[in-house]
């Protein structure tokens, strides 16, 4: 079954190479495309998502999987091609393709977002650091020992314009280090 937000999608997506879920139901949602799917607002929102899902997997198959990657916080419309995207999300891919799952009753909803939620901790929550780690990295970035927020935002934008990898010397994967290392030290700082 063709999904009727596919085609709107694709074009929401040709504007910017990195989207997350939420931002592109709320341009749907703006323009129009999307509107109340259920009288439940956990329904609706669950209803809205699989909508939005549906289509950018129906998308991946379109424009072959090597272009269009999906998970559930970061979709990316690629340039080039990369090696097998979609190896470990095939049961996510597998669901949101299945019409079926699209009627879902409200505790399957609540259960299903119980569970996100708990993945989500899992996933995207850092530990705190450890005195050693704390150490080092404040001897890396050069900080003092009771370092301000501002020092560290001053700190950052320095390292970041330097690595950014639209600069000519700039590195993705020390980019994306730096800034984990800057979201550790945030929450340690006055």
């Amino acid at each position: 079954m063709l999904n009727p937000l596919t085609d709107k999608i694709f074009d929401i997506i040709l504007t910017k190479k990195v989207w997350q879920v939420h931002i592109l139901a709320s341009e749907l949602i703006n323009c129009g495309a999307v509107k109340s799917l259920d009288e439940n607002p956990q329904r609706d929102l669950f209803k809205r998502n699989f909508l939005i899902m549906n289509a950018l997997y129906q998308l991946q198959e379109q424009l072959l999987p090597q272009i269009l990657l999906i998970s559930t916080l970061h979709i990316e419309l690629l340039e080039k091609s990369v090696t097998n995207p979609i190896s470990h999300r095939t049961s996510l891919r597998d669901y949101y393709l299945d019409w079926q799952n699209y009627d879902t009753s409200t505790q399957e909803v609540d259960a299903l977002l119980n569970d996100f939620w708990g993945q989500f901790e899992r996933e995207y929550t850092k530990p705190t650091l450890t005195q050693e780690d704390y150490h080092a990295l404040t001897s890396k970035w050069q900080l003092p020992n009771n370092y301000t927020l501002k020092e560290l935002q001053k700190c950052w934008r320095q390292q970041a314009l330097k690595h950014h990898p639209d600069k000519p010397d700039g590195c993705a994967i020390k980019f994306k280090q730096i800034k984990e290392e800057y979201e550790q030290l945030k929450n340690t700082a006055r």
